[in-house]
């Protein structure tokens, strides 16, 4: 959690090192999802976590700015770790 967390808190974050820390929820078996959403005028990136092995509500940010979107859901993760 260490790596997202600096990782975020950086004043300019690529969408690379977003990814990357995308992969590392990934790889604690944990599941991110985004979804570029052509249907709204308004808040048209989804992304959430959810949890398959473990009893967690899944976390969800609608936006309309994808990098903020991607940074609220880190944020929202790591403060669940």
């Amino acid at each position: 959690m260490n790596f997202i967390k600096a990782i975020i808190e950086k004043p300019a974050i690529s969408f690379e090192e977003l990814i990357t820390c995308c992969e590392r929820i990934k790889l604690r078996g944990d599941v991110v999802v985004i979804k570029f959403d052509g249907e709204r005028d308004e808040d048209a990136y989804t992304v959430f976590v959810s949890f398959p092995t473990r009893e967690r509500a899944m976390i969800r940010v609608d936006g309309s700015d994808l990098k903020k979107a991607l940074v609220k859901v880190l944020s929202e993760y790591i403060g669940l770790m």
